[in-house]
């Protein structure tokens, strides 16, 4: 037991021994070596006690050391005899965490009822598994304290054997309620839309794909109309209003779907159960449509928007179809915008056929303006009582690389994409002041140059004042430049920034065109609320006034229209001479068409700024 030599018997204790008569002067050699065996055992003895009461210190230390870690961590030790049924141990943590007294006595039964019924469940399975495998095992459980409190714990378990058979099983529990409420937390902002509570994408991709188990069932896509324009001109406050009221209306409407989800902006998804089917989605969607059309109250502010959905029938269930549905849905939600907003559309696999057509012309314009090959043309217009020019339309052409001219038409579908639209539309209109500057510097007169605006550009807050700095950057007078609005564009603007930009605008100097008038989207209210100075009749009235009462009729009473409000009245498209002297006869003031001339390059428009005397006529 010793790691070290014994010290030799004191002196002192010797001389006591003889002095009491135990060793005596004739001393007995085999009692003094006794006596010292003794002596050495009765060291031993104490210093092995004093080692004792160092190392029960030591451990009594460690075991206080311990239980406060034990504690700081929210730590236990469990143990339980699998030879005796009721043997369960637990070090003072556990009796913490399950609210029981400490070193009462514990009731397996009872303990095991505090698992919420899932977490028991997987408890039970797992413990099996682990006894039967004589291995171990990790659970995050749910329990109900024995005073009634939810706590989550992390159980650990390891199984002991003797002779291959299990005997004991024992591990440790740690509270982890505070790391599992920081877990929800964080699950919850990485899969909820916070500003209206719905799911938002993530989470809508997780289950549209299939990680959460079940297959997608029909999906909606709803995308809101008017929402833009509302939160431009009220601002975020009232967007953030107008989002939440939708979110509120989306949940009551849509309870038994699966999903709702805020995916975008202002675009909602709806995915509906596997069974559903397209009935059941058609007229979900109508409950949808009716719910989004009711006016919101803000305030002193009551305004109505509306709702475009296309929906998308699932045609399989593997994880690969869930981005052919969402394609799907989204073709069908802009065939559902195509057909005047308002209402919703159901794929089918021609509305895919003109998606990719559509997406190939989107991306052919976007290269071929990278590539220069686009091009500003300029359409006469002129008074009709003497044919001299009164200005131009800069029109967008593309040219071919076999040198064809195309029209914007042909290219319809990149006007109307809002990226590409905007950066077509700033082309045009730097490309058409450019040359305005040009032809001013040059010292023609052109009269005014009418330049065509995109919705995108009348949205953009900043673009009123970035074009008249423009304008006058090319030293051009404000009054040079018109602006042309197309009816349509008043659909996608009842409040919002347009009517603002175009006010800014006319204050500036410039005239403000309505184009394709008469084509169905325009009213007497919008002749009436914006700074409109030039009417131009759609060229589909001027074509047929001819041959048609009816035709005639509307073209006479917007010539009257145009004449009572002071505004200059613009027919386009006049092909033939009779078309042009009944348009004078009616009293129509201007007009443009290739009676006189298409739209042509800048270096033949030069032509028509010679001085009107070497004009020559244009019409036989």
């Amino acid at each position: 037991m010793r790691d070290h030599p014994l010290p030799e018997p004191e002196p002192a204790r010797s001389a006591a021994w003889r002095e009491s008569g135990i060793v005596t002067t004739q001393r007995d050699g085999e009692l003094a070596r006794l006596l010292e065996q003794v002596e050495r055992l009765q060291w031993e003895v104490e210093e092995t006690s004093r080692l004792l009461r160092g190392r029960d210190e030591a451990l009594a230390h460690s075991k206080k050391i311990f239980d406060r870690s034990s504690e700081a961590a929210k730590i236990g030790v469990w143990e339980c005899d699998l030879t005796d049924a009721d043997s369960l141990r637990w070090t003072d943590a556990v009796y913490d965490l399950f609210e029981l007294p400490r070193g009462s006595k514990l009731d397996r039964l009872r303990i095991v009822e505090m698992y919420d019924p899932e977490s028991r469940a997987a408890m039970q399975t797992l413990r099996s598994k682990a006894i039967r495998e004589q291995g171990g095992f990790t659970l995050d459980a749910k329990i109900t304290t024995a005073l009634g409190k939810e706590r989550w714990m992390r159980l650990t378990a390891d199984v002991e054997s003797e002779n291959g058979v299990a005997v004991r099983i024992f591990g440790m529990k740690q509270d982890i309620t505070e790391e599992r409420a920081l877990w929800d937390k964080t699950r919850f902002l990485a899969e909820i839309d916070l500003m209206t509570g719905l799911a938002n994408r993530s989470q809508f991709q997780a289950i549209l794909s299939g990680q959460k188990g079940e297959p997608a069932g029909p999906l909606l896509l709803v995308d809101l109309d008017g929402f833009k324009q509302v939160n431009d001109t009220f601002g975020h406050g009232l967007g953030d209003e107008c989002l939440k009221q939708v979110a509120l209306r989306l949940r009551g409407v849509c309870a038994e779907a699966r999903l709702v989800a805020r995916i975008g902006g202002d675009e909602f998804a709806v995915l509906m159960g596997v069974a559903s089917d397209r009935l059941e989605a058609e007229a979900l969607t109508e409950r949808i449509l009716d719910a989004l059309r009711r006016p919101i109250a803000w305030g002193a502010h009551v305004f109505q928007l509306g709702a475009s959905v296309g929906i998308a029938i699932p045609q399989g269930f593997d994880a690969s179809s869930s981005a052919e549905l969402f394609s799907h849905a989204d073709i069908a939600l802009y065939a559902a915008k195509a057909a005047g907003k308002n209402t919703f559309r159901v794929f089918d696999p021609q509305m895919k056929s003109e998606g990719e057509r559509r997406f190939e012309t989107i991306r052919d314009i976007g290269r071929a303006l990278i590539e220069n090959q686009l091009e500003l043309h300029y359409q006469p217009k002129l008074q009709l009582s003497d044919q001299s020019l009164s200005g131009f339309e800069a029109l967008l052409r593309r040219r071919m690389p076999d040198g064809r001219v195309v029209a914007a038409g042909a290219f319809q579908a990149a006007l109307n994409d809002p990226d590409l639209s905007a950066r077509l539309g700033k082309w045009v209109v730097e490309k058409a002041l450019r040359q305005a500057g040009l032809w001013h510097r040059a010292g023609f007169d052109f009269g005014s140059l009418a330049i065509n605006l995109s919705a995108s550009q009348l949205h953009d807050h900043h673009f009123a004042e970035t074009l008249i700095e423009s304008v006058a950057e090319q030293g051009l007078r404000p009054g040079m430049i018109e602006i042309e609005v197309t009816e349509g564009v008043f659909l996608d603007d009842e409040s919002g920034p347009m009517k603002r930009i175009l006010e800014r605008l006319k204050q500036s100097g410039m005239r403000v065109a309505l184009d394709d008038f008469g084509t169905g989207y325009a009213s007497l209210v919008h002749l009436r609320s914006y700074p409109i100075d030039v009417i131009k009749i759609d060229k589909s009235f001027v074509q047929r006034f001819l041959s048609s009462a009816q035709d005639r009729a509307i073209l006479e009473t917007i010539l009257r229209l145009g004449a009572s409000l002071g505004m200059d009245i613009v027919a386009e498209g006049i092909e033939t001479a009779a078309q042009l002297q009944a348009l004078k006869a009616l009293g129509c003031p201007f007009g443009q068409g290739f009676l006189f001339s298409p739209a042509v390059p800048a270096s033949r428009a030069v032509d028509w700024l010679l001085p009107v005397s070497c004009r020559q006529t244009r019409v036989a």
